[in-house]
């Protein structure tokens, strides 16, 4: 039975990914901040689907979250690291406190998770990570170098744990998605929407589903020989040889 975590998964890439990664799996665990009707009905649609869904509720970067997720855990063969939170700020307006907040949603709450799947990942000799980054990680942009910062960081992790858990042939990858249409950014605002989608070659934004499906990959045997990349999902916005 194959076993996959998934955090901030009520909605947007996490609920793709969730629903995706369903197809081949067994047993789901479920990560997001509160237990909303998003979340439930994603749960419901993997249990209908035969999937042994259980809920981890709470804050990511909070070390109880991870605690409570993989308690009674034996194996783990996925984890994806997908909460994460966006807002536009000038860095003149920025308060420390937001700042920080960006940090430990992305950072720490990687490595919280990311701690806790390695330990059952060596243990088993096996196992896929997969951290959702972003294309902003490589390229910076106005009014988000908080986020910028935090997604590189995620990058630079990916890379590194990539490195420190290869002998135990577990793999570490990161998709660097470019603007994809979900509940976050579309809270951002129409002009936000179309401007960002002006700047990729193929004019438009992404779908989540579009993302999933390359975690999907990265998450299958067909990716057995990958281990420290970045996938960029991004309609040719970061073409980053």
């Amino acid at each position: 039975m194959k076993t996959y975590l998934v955090t901030g998964a009520a909605n947007g890439i996490g609920r793709a990914v969730a629903l995706r990664l369903g197809e081949a799996g067994d047993i789901a665990i479920l990560n997001d901040l509160t237990d909303s009707t998003d979340l439930q009905a994603v749960t419901e649609e993997l249990r209908d689907c035969g999937v042994q869904a259980r809920v981890a509720l709470g804050d990511v970067s909070d070390p109880s979250t991870a605690a409570h997720a993989f308690e009674g855990l034996d194996r783990l063969d996925v984890l994806v690291n997908n909460a994460g939170i966006l807002f536009e700020a000038p860095i003149t307006e920025l308060s420390l406190e937001q700042w920080d907040r960006m940090i430990r949603v992305h950072l720490h709450g990687a490595f919280l998770f990311s701690k806790g799947a390695a330990a059952l990942m060596k243990r088993q000799g096996s196992g896929a990570i997969i951290n959702i980054a972003s294309d902003l990680g490589q390229l910076g942009c106005v009014n988000l170098c908080h986020y910028s910062a935090a997604k590189g960081g995620i990058i630079a992790f990916s890379k590194s744990l990539a490195r420190e858990l290869a002998p135990w042939q577990v793999r570490v990858n990161s998709v660097a998605p470019g603007g994809t249409l979900t509940p976050m950014v579309e809270r951002m605002g129409e002009d936000y929407i179309r401007e960002e989608a002006a700047r990729y070659p193929l004019q438009r934004l992404g779908s989540a589903e579009e993302i999933a499906n390359v975690v999907a990959f990265l998450a299958s045997d067909q990716a057995s020989f990958m281990t420290g990349q970045i996938l960029g999902v991004n309609g040719g916005g970061a073409m980053v040889g």
